[in-house]
């Protein structure tokens, strides 16, 4: 649908009253109507048309006041992809897709769950395909986007949200390691090797070049699976070596890698925010 970017609010609230969902918002290079943006969405057949009833009500769908089109759920758009908007996205744009990314679901839960079974595993037996694969499942990475976006919008309400998504994720990680440690042994070498004998300088400037990578790709319109990879290790791997020295009760391990944890944590989000202001300076 195209509509006046003053209606967007309102637009917005009919959507989600009406269960519509995938909701993106796009600024096009050109539009039939003044000021205007292009939203997407998907919706059950019942809910649209529920939908498309509001927004007529709302006077959308009316010569010169915007536009709505239905079509079929196996049928993909993309206004990138048409050549209707930019490839980097503006700041409304990163503000809704922001507001997706800070939404907990029981299968992003499940998913952290699942990654730190796997990561602590990968640890205990030194199995880099095994770790690798725990990065892969790990959703991670919207959490440091997300916050990012907020300390670059100036959104503290986003920011907020970002950051406890983030830190309730590290909670959930950092507990299940405690339990999983008194179900498996826990070496004190596999400690001191990712505590003391990998230099933290080296893991620092990993989640710094990583949250620029970040934050470079998403305000660029660009996919950042694969860079989300690198944001989760610089986040699963301290929570896991902090759940796993907590049940150790060593002082020196738990001190290492909460310093660790910490770091990580503020330089992914310090990354995120310096990749995402480059983008929208250059836009």
């Amino acid at each position: 649908m195209i509509i006046p970017k003053n209606l967007l609010d309102d637009v917005e609230r009919i959507l989600k009253d009406n269960n519509a969902y995938s909701i993106s918002v796009v600024e096009p290079i050109r539009c039939s109507i003044k000021d205007g943006v292009i939203i997407t969405c998907n919706a059950k057949p019942k809910d649209a048309e529920k939908i498309i009833i509001k927004l007529r009500e709302l006077g959308l769908g009316e010569k010169g006041y915007g536009s709505l089109i239905m079509m079929p759920a196996n049928i993909t758009f993309s206004c990138r992809d048409e050549g209707l908007s930019d490839t980097k996205l503006s700041k409304l744009e990163l503000f809704y897709k922001a507001q997706d990314m800070v939404k907990i679901s029981e299968k992003t839960i499940i998913k952290v769950v699942l990654a730190t079974i796997m990561g602590v595993i990968g640890l205990l037996e030194n199995s880099i395909p095994t770790l690798i694969g725990a990065m892969i499942i790990a959703p991670l990475v919207d959490t440091v986007m997300a916050s990012a976006i907020g300390s670059v919008l100036k959104s503290k309400e986003l920011f907020i949200k970002g950051m406890a998504k983030e830190l309730f994720f590290v909670f959930i990680i950092i507990f299940l390691s405690f339990l999983l440690a008194y179900i498996f042994h826990v070496p004190e070498k596999t400690l001191k090797i990712y505590l003391e004998e990998s230099p933290l300088l080296f893991s620092a400037i990993v989640a710094l070049v990583a949250g620029i990578s970040g934050g470079l790709s998403i305000a660029g319109g660009k996919e950042y699976e694969m860079i989300g990879v690198t944001i989760d290790v610089s986040i699963l791997l301290p929570s896991i070596l902090f759940g796993l020295s907590l049940a150790t009760l060593n002082e020196h391990y738990i001190l290492l890698s909460f310093i660790l944890l910490v770091i990580n944590i503020i330089l992914l989000d310090v990354g995120g925010y310096i990749g995402i202001s480059y983008m929208i300076k250059r836009s």
